[in-house]
């Protein structure tokens, strides 16, 4: 019950965190518990991570996705939680990376153009965003940059 007090948990870590103190089955037997009890709820903390991973700190799913199996989380609880976020709110996201921190890096032209747009694509790789999504948030940035420019 102090570990749940401080944070939560998913059934997995609960019963790894447990391991360092007690044995096997003596983690096993209480995770059982609190899943029973419904102080553990592997649904629940999934979707609350997904929310901090793809809001909070603005990756892609598949980032998002990789932090969430380190916690020890199964994949289809996975797959669900991130489900609740479609590929519109993820090309918002990356927009709205690309306005705040690439702006001055976007659609240069010539050599040094094509390289920074590159290096732009590549960080958000990085952050876990698909091609295919990353494509849409820079066309929508494209528009609005010629939608600026003929005003």
């Amino acid at each position: 019950m102090y570990l749940l007090g401080g944070r939560d948990y998913g059934r997995n870590e609960l019963i790894a965190k447990l391991k360092n103190n007690y044995s096997e089955n003596t983690a096993v037997t209480v995770a059982d518990l609190m899943c029973e009890y419904g102080y553990v709820n592997d649904e629940r903390y999934a979707a609350k991570l997904a929310k901090h991973y793809i809001t909070v700190k603005k990756y892609g799913k598949s980032r998002a996705s990789m932090m969430m199996r380190q916690k020890g989380l199964d994949k289809d609880v996975i797959d669900a939680a991130l489900e609740a976020y479609s590929s519109d709110d993820i090309t918002s996201e990356i927009a709205e990376i690309l306005r705040k921190k690439y702006a001055d890096k976007l659609f240069l032209s010539g050599i040094e153009g094509r390289k920074e747009m590159q290096k732009v694509i590549a960080a958000l790789a990085r952050r876990g965003y698909g091609y295919e999504d990353i494509k849409s948030a820079l066309y929508i940035i494209k528009e609005e940059t010629e939608n600026e420019d003929d005003e």
